[in-house]
């Protein structure tokens, strides 16, 4: 029986084996650190990968070669918005440096706003906050983008006076707290727009942000 081995691993014993008519014998075959065996051959063809291969009632010559990989793992990546660089589930070689960011951040979608804001994930992932990140993959492993929701406020003046808050986006949940000043001669006389109506006559007014807002 010839036994041969490629590259990242070994089979035992190697080479030429010689067995008694009608006899038996056993090949141990053992890949090196971070590699597995991707294909095992006998007589020609393949059949099913184990690291423990016998011949028994041996009556002709045989071959056995074994072929090893190295070890993969996948990363899989996940964003509501925007997009992702790699994008979904990727296979790479283990100890592959993974470079991953987010694109398309701010996303707009009319008076709605999602800013990426960080990640959290699985494997060999440490969650952190930004827009990209970097680490070397040694498992199977998720990156999954967080992204916060900003709602637009804007705030206006009918008549002669001012409001101290500036039209511009707020984080969904906020309270923002606004007051109105008239000028001389003028005075604070209520709200109109996504005001409740129990509040238009509030000042300062405080709103939550749970909707875009537009008032005056």
């Amino acid at each position: 029986i010839t036994s041969t081995a490629g590259p990242d691993g070994t089979i035992e014993p190697t080479g030429t084996v010689l067995v008694a008519y009608g006899g038996s014998t056993n090949f141990v075959i053992t890949p090196n650190v971070l590699y597995h065996i991707t294909n095992l051959v006998v007589d020609g063809s393949p059949v099913t990968i184990t690291n423990d291969y016998a011949f028994s009632n041996v009556t002709n010559a045989h071959t056995i070669e074994v072929y090893f990989g190295m070890d993969e793992y996948t990363l899989t990546v996940n964003t509501p918005f925007g997009g992702a660089v790699p994008a979904g589930v990727t296979t790479n070689n283990v100890g592959t440096p993974m470079d991953v960011y987010v694109t398309g951040t701010p996303y707009t979608d009319g008076t709605t706003q999602y800013v990426c804001t960080g990640w959290t994930g699985t494997g060999d992932v440490i969650p952190g906050s930004g827009t990209n990140y970097s680490f070397i993959l040694a498992q199977d492993s998720t990156v999954d983008w967080q992204w916060e929701t900003n709602f637009m406020l804007n705030t206006g003046v009918s008549g002669a006076g001012s409001v101290d808050v500036t039209s511009g986006w707020q984080i969904a949940g906020a309270n923002p707290i606004i007051m109105a000043t008239g000028s001389n001669g003028w005075h604070f006389a209520g709200w109109t727009g996504d005001v409740p109506p129990a509040n238009t006559n509030d000042n300062p007014l405080s709103l939550t942000m749970d909707q875009a807002r537009s008032i005056t």
